[in-house]
């Protein structure tokens, strides 16, 4: 089978969704395999008709009537997202909910979003005042978390529910325990943090978050999101009955029915919870090495880095190449600002960064999103290198390729992950090569013989300091608007 791996290279939002659409057609696709990440993916896909969708369990190929999406046990998900989302997608293309579910496949393993883990992912944010890790509030990183830090509670088995636990909610370990539980910590948690989490709440959200503190934490709340949750995995009407889409295998499913696969990733490795720029990142995997797992030596595999003609980041953390100028010049309507995924910022391309990235990931090219956005600026500027003004120890060492200038240490590249290496960027100042923009509109061009000399060049200086072929550029929000180079 033929499969296109696409991974995000910055911190997210580097186009993933536009990308999967143009590869999907151009393709004939009939798989998208979401890798990783969850419900709060939102990769936004516009058709060349106008219609708009941010895609967050779908896959983004979904326009392509004949596309299937796979969940694989490595996504976190939310079923009742996951029915709107179903809902909404239905209404804007006029396609009937039953004849959607049969295009959708949920690996039995996966584990799922609770109102229990949206409600600690926020009280736990609050609780650390402006320590804050900046979570999206969505519950999606807290399902990983009480998975994997096994110190945060005192039970035998890890916290949290799997699909295959609805499907047979009366196995070894009932659901309708599992979810007990989870209640349990939950008031566990408000009950000792109770104080510092209402000092931390802006006004506007304070009576949201203490009605669904009392509805959760109450009595029978369990109990009746059990009964949802089997309504909806067995008991619905067959043609709308999410139960009828669980696979067990790839063999089963995949394999058996698809000549094409794009394994879809969330997120940018720049977030991941191993290789983040600590403290602000994820607790989930953003980098492509899932998709590899399910696919080596099977498959005829692309490896497809994800990357914007420049950088942005939402909220909080280190960012070394962010520029006031910058976002003063650039506007994105699709980032919405909200008090948990705060501010989108913009910064200059950051060629350090990403080749820090290609160290994990390992893709064969790049895509580049975004081109359009630089057009019209003077002076356009590419990080190649940092100018590093902190303390230097034996770990520094380790981490970075350097050189001294001046007596001033000179950062060229990042040999390795460090839990640190948030707090050694934070003390960076990036050093930039200069190079003139341009000024004719390129939303337009299909063509890469028409692009202006100037961006030419800026891609040519991409391409030189990545050291990673850039193979398709977009130049606008459609389809229509990707240009092969």
């Amino acid at each position: 089978m033929d499969s296109f791996i696409l991974c995000g290279m910055q911190f997210g939002d580097e186009g993933k969704g536009t990308f999967v659409d143009y590869l999907a057609y151009e393709e004939k696709v009939d798989a998208i395999v979401r890798y990783n990440g969850g419900s709060q993916a939102a990769h936004t896909v516009v058709t060349p008709e106008g219609t708009l969708h941010k895609f967050s369990q779908l896959g983004s190929g979904m326009f392509l009537e004949k596309c299937h999406t796979y969940l694989t046990q490595n996504m976190v998900i939310n079923l009742e997202n996951l029915l709107v989302e179903l809902e909404v997608f239905s209404q804007k293309n006029k396609i009937p909910i039953p004849e959607l579910i049969q295009r959708i496949h949920i690996h039995e393993e996966c584990f799922v979003v609770t109102p229990y883990h949206k409600l600690i992912n926020k009280l736990r944010e609050l609780s650390k005042g402006e320590n804050r890790r900046g979570s999206v509030g969505t519950g999606v990183s807290e399902v990983k978390y009480l998975l994997n830090e096994p110190k945060v509670f005192p039970y035998e088995q890890p916290l949290g529910l799997q699909v295959k636990d609805i499907i047979d909610p009366y196995s070894n370990y009932p659901m309708i325990g599992k979810l007990e539980r989870l209640q349990e910590y939950v008031k566990k948690f408000y009950e000792e943090h109770e104080e510092a989490i209402w000092q931390n709440v802006p006004e506007k959200l304070k009576e949201e978050l203490k009605m669904q503190c009392q509805e959760l934490l109450g009595m029978q709340t369990s109990s009746r999101l059990a009964i949802w949750y089997v309504t909806q995995l067995k008991q619905a009407p067959q043609e709308t009955n999410l139960g009828r889409c669980i696979y067990t295998t790839y063999e089963q499913t995949l394999r058996k029915t698809c000549s094409k696969a794009i394994y879809e990733g969330s997120q940018g490795l720049l977030l991941d919870a191993t290789y983040g720029l600590k403290p602000n990142t994820t607790f989930l995997d953003t980098t492509n090495h899932f998709a590899l797992d399910i696919s080596y030596y099977r498959d005829n595999i692309k490896k497809v880095g994800i990357v914007k003609a420049f950088t942005s980041r939402h909220g909080m953390g280190v960012f070394p190449t962010e520029s006031e100028e910058l976002s003063q010049k650039i506007s994105d309507a699709n980032q919405e600002e909200t008090y948990w995924n705060g501010k989108v910022r913009f910064g200059w391309f950051d060629a350090v960064l990403v080749r820090y990235a290609q160290t994990i990931n390992q893709v064969d090219e790049l895509y580049l999103s975004s081109l359009d956005k630089l057009t019209g600026i003077e002076n356009l500027q590419v990080c190649n290198e940092y100018l590093y003004q902190g303390t230097v120890n034996g770990n520094f060492r380790k981490l970075f390729n350097y050189y001294i200038e001046n007596g001033q240490i000179v950062i060229t590249g990042i040999k390795r992950k460090s839990e640190e290496l948030g707090s050694y960027l934070a003390n960076c100042i990036p050093r930039y090569t200069l190079v003139k923009g341009w000024k004719k509109d390129i939303s337009k061009i299909t063509q890469k013989e028409k692009l202006p000399k100037k961006c030419i060049e800026y891609l040519s200086l991409l391409e030189t300091l990545t050291h990673l072929p850039i193979t398709l550029i977009s130049v606008g929000p459609t389809r229509n608007n990707k240009i092969t180079m």
